[in-house]
């Protein structure tokens, strides 16, 4: 793939989006840092635990959270360490595969969190955009997720 020059608008709507998203996260992890005792990272791992019902492989908990094998790796182990809000086990059937599995200290921290996470989504976000704007958004962010994948072999030209 050759490189191509961007344009403009190209730029301005790529700085935009880089804008909106760096504050909103910032808000987000502050304020789940202050109220929840967790990071935004952290709070995502509970989630993506909570949304797989409760237990996850390793790698596609990393794959999930869009990071490295060892971040993810990391972050459970933080998650273990700190308030025991997430185990690893292993199955009897497979020993190579290493799960992370969210405990009730773990839930009730999600709980406890989530209302957080909803405010500042409403307050720095969906208050300001109406619904159809929203959906719109969400297409658009979609499709460029989608036609990026999160692999190391992916060659921008370059």
């Amino acid at each position: 793939m050759a490189a191509q020059r961007t344009s403009t608008e190209q730029l301005d709507a790529w700085r935009a989006l880089y804008r909106a998203d760096t504050l909103l996260y910032t808000h987000l992890d502050n304020t789940l840092r202050s109220v929840a005792k967790m990071t935004y990272f952290e709070h995502e791992v509970l989630r993506a635990l909570d949304e797989a019902g409760g237990k996850l492989r390793m790698a596609p908990l990393a794959e999930k959270l869009m990071i490295s094998r060892s971040g993810g790796t990391r972050l459970v182990t933080k998650l273990e360490d700190k308030d025991g809000w997430v185990v690893r086990t292993t199955s009897p059937a497979d020993r190579r595969a290493t799960w992370a599995e969210l405990t009730p200290a773990g839930r009730e921290a999600l709980k406890t969190a989530q209302p957080v996470v909803d405010a500042v989504v409403a307050t720095f976000f969906a208050d300001h955009v109406p619904g159809e704007e929203l959906r719109r958004a969400s297409r658009i962010l979609d499709r460029l997720a989608d036609a990026n994948p999160n692999d190391d072999g992916f060659d921008c030209g370059l």
